[in-house]
Order: C-alpha cells, then structure tokens, then sequence
C-alpha cells in the first residue's frame, strides 16, 4: 500500500470523510490500518502528535510575517546551513546552481504555480515542498491541526465553487484552482480562511485538488446559477445554527432528546450556498417550522446546505439528499440478529444490508455505535445518542460511561452479577468459576466494551416491537437524518 492508497482509506474510514488527529475514533481507525500493514503504530502516531510534519510550499513563502519565510530560507542558503527534508534526510544548496529560484525569493516574486526548485551540493534536484517546514519557519506543535485544516479545506470549496459560477461559468480543472482566480472570486466568498492558508493547503495535501475539483463541479452541476454566495464559518451560517441551538425544543428541558443533540446532527453540511434573499433572514425559534424554512428555501435553490467527504482519484462524486420533507422516513433496515465472541471486546448488531459495531472508541470509555454497511458507513452514534433514541422509543437508557468504568474498577457486585447474566445468555454458556476466571484475566476495556454492548443487545432482543425502530434512528443519527435534523445534500 502507498502513502496516498493509506490516506485515501483513512479518509474514507473516518466519519466527516477527512481524518482528524483531533478525533480519537480518527486515531483508532489509523492505528488499526498500520497495524495490519504490520508497521509500528505507536511509534508513528507519536511522532504526528508530537510535531508539524508539514512541508514548505510557495504559499507559505509568500505570506508576509516578520521575519519573512524567504529571508530566512536566504539566510540559511548564505550561511551554508543544512535544510531539512520531508524524508528525514539533510541538505545544503548550491548557491549558483539554485540562483534562478533563490532570485524569486530575494525579489518576494511568487506567481501561482510557481515551482521552486533547488539543487544540493551533491547535484540533486528538490522541489519546494519536499522541504520540511521546521521551526525556524513557524511550525507548531500539531495541536489543533486537523480542525484547522477543516476550515481551510472547506473554505477551498467555497473558493472553488465561486471560481465555477462567477469565473469559469463552468465545470472547473485543479488548473482552475490558481491565486489569480482566488482573487477574482474573493468577493462571492464568506470564508475564516484565507487565500494564502488555501494555498498552502493544497500544495501540502494535493489530493484535495482533485477532490476539491469533483465535489465543485457536481455542484454546479446540480444547481443553476442564482447568483450565490459561498459561505462557510459566517454570520449567515451562525444565525442558522443559533436559531436551532435557541428554538424552544432545545430551550425545553422536558425533551431530552433535544439537549444533547450535537448542532452536526440536526444539520452536518460544512459549506452552504445562499442568495440575498436567505441574507438576514429571521429563522424561527420552533424546530418544525426552521425545518420547514430551510426545506423551502432548498426547494427554491435559494439555501443549499453541502456535507463534504474526500472523493477518491478513481470514483466520482456521489449525491445523496438528506430529510427532505417529501420523502418518507420509515423503516428500511430490519434487525437479524447479533455476532460476538469470548474474546471480542464488543459485538456487532446484524441489520438488512449490514452491521453495527458496538465497542469502546476509547479504551475503557467512548462506548459508541459504527455503521458498517452501504449506506451511513463509517457513521457513529455515541452513548448520549444511542440513550436519546432509546428514550424517544420508551426504553431504559444505557448505564452512565464513568460510573460502569468506576463500577468494574471496584469489582462492583451489582455490575458483576449482570455481566455474568448478559454474558451467560449472549455469549457462550459459562459456569460461574470459569467466568471468574476469564473475568479477573481480562482488561478493563474488555469488561465495559462488552458490559455496555451486552446491555444494549438485551435492550434489541426484549423489545421485539419498537426494535427496528430503534435500529432505524441510529441509521439516520449516524447519517445526521434523524426525525429532528433539517435538508442537506452530501457530496461523496
């Protein structure tokens, strides 16, 4: 497998479709596909958390700061000094045989496409972004990376959208995605991100441009021109979230599944297309009605709400419409059963069509549910999710996370005694002294992954009536469908 097959799959094993350091389900996900290529986990998951491994590139040469990238690249030329590459290996620059590039950044000339090419003492060839960005260059510590590069990925969209309806008037290339035409489309955008972050970003993870490029132009392909703007992180988006986050339902303590429902799962999308008429607009505080209001405006191609997920360089971009009024919610998955074992550490649920993996994200904690099957795949539903929907169908809700895990941890008899009973009915057949035995051998990540599962399971296999409806709301939890969420579109 090459590093960009890697990425590509922990993209689209991870739940927003780009993986986080952030995301400690992101992290498990990237440590289960490196221990199946059998190579040291720990010890690459360290070295990401503990620094920036982000090349330089031309739009981080460019942005102006104090002192200046260039200068300090020149600096280090002048003086003979060695540079970093991204492979781990080390370097000095001849100065005459690099002075054509070392002449771009003395002059602070960079136009776009610029490649900055640099040749080494022993004669070799390097290109700018296979220069480690270092200290010295402004590299942190990791921390935050990867919800920062959320919002410069998504802001690109916007960007590139902007580029297809207001520049190009059609279907755009990667070789559409330049400063030029950043520039000219800067005023149809309302982004946190800026130009130079974009491009720096692109140039540092390039399979963006080709994903970028195909989730545009099935935009733009899907909705005629009406004189939209891109938003993504803006006043126009935050009045939409604040009016969700303030509507009575969520305001009224009586209707538990409101107050701990996630502003993701009511809407997930990451860039939205509006026109004048959405601007401004006064949302109403009940929850049925903003649906309606954002449902119509969608009808209208006047607000379209967009759930990004990286597109592979050999598929194309999928659509797929989320709660839209006219179409009816039912129940499409029936439940068939469960499959576990002695020495798994959680179950999965059997469902028409696919799985659900109940286990712990976390370790010992961070007991959540993981869609396995074509549609919502790789979607979760947490603890606080699952005990919603339980709640909303009638059903007692699942233990409390830190109590089961200070439960275990005391021996609690209570806990014991009915793990052995979810164990003995679910599992396998046990006598008592060898549950025991298994019992005290086994780690604690084994007991509530299971303990919490099993529980769950019991919850399914006792309730034969409302069970595939409970089924059905984790489905469109983890595709943000619930019966509560708004209209969307997901791109794929």
């Amino acid at each position: 497998m090459t590093l960009n097959e890697l990425l590509l799959e922990w993209s689209y094993r991870s739940e927003r479709g780009y993986p986080s350091l952030d995301s400690p389900s992101d992290v498990l996900i990237l440590k289960e596909i490196l221990n199946k290529l059998d190579l040291p986990s720990d010890t690459i998951l360290n070295r990401l958390s503990e620094q920036d491994s982000s090349p330089l590139s031309v739009g981080e040469l460019r942005k102006e700061r104090n002192p200046h990238r260039a200068d300090i690249f020149l600096q280090k030329v002048e003086k003979g000094e060695e540079f970093e590459l991204m492979n781990g290996s080390k370097i000095i620059i001849d100065k005459e045989q690099s002075a054509e590039s070392l002449e771009y950044l003395q002059n602070k000339n960079f136009p776009s496409r610029l490649k900055l090419t640099f040749t080494d003492t022993s004669g070799n060839t390097h290109p700018i972004n296979s220069f480690l960005k270092t200290a010295e260059f402004g590299a942190g510590s990791g921390t935050g990376g990867g919800s920062v590069d959320t919002r410069i990925m998504e802001s690109a969209h916007c960007y590139g959208c902007a580029i297809a309806y207001n520049i190009k008037n059609g279907k755009i290339s990667k070789e559409d995605l330049i400063k030029e035409n950043f520039d000219q489309a800067s005023s149809y955008v309302v982004v946190d991100a800026s130009i130079d972050e974009i491009e720096a970003f692109l140039e540092r993870k390039p399979l963006w441009y080709e994903s970028t490029v195909k989730s545009v132009n099935k935009i733009y392909e899907l909705f005629p021109n009406k004189n939209y703007k891109f938003h993504r992180g803006s006043e126009q988006v935050e009045r939409i979230y604040n009016a969700w986050k303030n509507s009575l339902e969520r305001q009224d303590k009586k209707l538990n599944q409101y107050q701990t429902m996630r502003d993701d799962k009511w809407n997930p999308s990451d860039i939205w297309l509006m026109t004048d008429k959405v601007s401004n607009f006064d949302w109403s505080g009940n929850l049925e009605v903003l649906n309606g209001q954002i449902s119509q405006f969608y009808e209208d191609n006047d607000l379209i709400g967009v759930s990004l997920k990286m597109i592979g360089k050999s598929s194309e971009a999928k659509v797929k419409v989320f709660n839209d009024p006219g179409i009816p919610p039912g129940n499409v998955y029936e439940y068939e059963g469960y499959k576990t074992t002695s020495k798994s550490s959680g179950l999965e649920i059997l469902y028409t069509g696919g799985s659900i993996t109940c286990r712990n994200f976390d370790v010992v904690k961070g007991w959540s549910t993981e869609i396995k099957g074509k549609a919502a795949q790789g979607g979760k539903c947490g603890h606080t999710g699952v005990n919603d929907i339980l709640k909303i169908n009638n059903l007692t809700e699942l233990p409390n996370q830190q109590g089961t895990v200070d439960a275990f941890k005391e021996n609690n008899q209570e806990y014991y005694d009915k793990f052995y009973y979810l164990y003995n009915r679910f599992i396998e057949n046990i006598h008592k002294d060898d549950f025991k035995i298994k019992y005290d051998e086994s780690k604690l990540s084994w007991k509530t992954g299971n303990y919490m599962g099993l529980e769950f399971l019991a919850k399914l296999e006792d309730n034969e009536d409302v069970r595939d409806e409970v089924l059905n709301d984790i489905m469109r939890y983890a595709s943000s469908a619930t019966k509560f969420s708004s209209q969307f579109i997901k791109i794929s």
